[in-house]
């Protein structure tokens, strides 16, 4: 018995698939492999940045603490704001009053002994001091009142990633 099929019939029977369904199937692969991709790197952006800011933050206490366990003014007779002589050394193993550290920058990060952290390339430490007014900390002043501000930042490629600021009087 001989059974002939029509085009159609024959069509329908043949396994497989054509041209147009295997590009719509790969360019749909294409779009969701691209999408994936693009919250991968979304998700490790976003990491980077949590792990550059926590860093920061801890690099930023552990030299803020450092600072605030200074002096309020250094001992000698005719205190210089900002390092006395002799103090300037590149470290800041001399530092012995919170004013020494005013324009106190290192890249990379730096132990108290000018031993440069791991790891820490790209990484700025900076320390402003200013004195302030006691009324408002806010308003710089020309006059130790008594009360300074200080400002630790911490960067990284040139990004801020943590800023302390705190406040250190002289009946601490």
């Amino acid at each position: 018995m001989n059974v002939e099929l029509s085009s159609t019939d024959a069509r329908r029977l043949r396994g497989g698939l054509s041209l147009v369904e295997v590009v719509v199937s790969t360019t749909l692969v294409s779009l969701v492999l691209l999408g994936a991709m693009d919250l991968l790197g979304a998700v490790t952006r976003d990491r980077t940045s949590t792990g550059d800011t926590v860093r920061g933050h801890l690099l930023a206490q552990q030299l803020m603490t450092e600072i605030l366990a200074s002096a309020y003014v250094d001992g000698d007779s005719s205190p210089l704001f900002g390092p006395e002589l002799g103090e300037a050394s590149g470290n800041r193993t001399n530092f012995d009053d919170v004013d020494d550290y005013h324009g106190w920058t290192a890249s990379p990060p730096q132990e108290r002994s000018g031993a440069a952290l791991a790891n820490s390339t790209g990484w700025r430490q900076s320390v402003t001091v200013q004195y302030v007014t006691a009324a408002n900390p806010a308003t710089t002043s020309l006059v130790d009142g008594g009360v300074k501000r200080i400002t630790v930042r911490i960067q990284r490629n040139a990004q801020t990633v943590a800023k302390l600021v705190a406040l250190r009087t002289n009946k601490y």
